[in-house]
């Protein structure tokens, strides 16, 4: 999986069909789990969200910094203090602050109403 996924067109594509990828819902995945990570991926573009992924707290600060999010998943596998201090210094930076920050269990799928909530801001 690359380091940012999304849903771009293809060579010959119309340029419409570019910006409509790029109107999308970008969400930030955090997590530290390989198998999880891919799982959620697959989970957020079968729902027509473009996903970014970080493997550690200070790569969730910079893409968030970098990609500006509408969303950003934190899994618990980062540790508690590392998803603590991701969290407060989201909360801190002004590019970052507006950006909805919510912390997922280990393991699990992510949840439908969440999702629906993004979508429907975004949209």
């Amino acid at each position: 999986m690359s380091e940012l996924q999304t849903a771009t067109p293809g060579p010959g594509t119309a340029l419409s069909s570019a910006s409509t990828a790029l109107a999308l819902p970008l969400v930030l995945v955090a997590d530290a789990d390989a198998d999880s990570r891919v799982r959620r991926a697959r989970q957020l573009q079968s729902r027509g969200f473009r996903v970014s992924i970080a493997r550690t707290a200070f790569e969730t600060i910079v893409k968030a910094s970098c990609h500006v999010p509408d969303l950003i998943l934190v899994d618990g596998s980062l540790g508690d203090s590392d998803v603590q201090e991701t969290t407060h210094l989201l909360a801190m930076c002004p590019a970052t602050a507006h950006i909805p920050v919510v912390r997922l269990t280990s393991g699990r799928r992510i949840p439908a109403r969440l999702l629906s909530g993004v979508a429907g801001r975004c949209g």
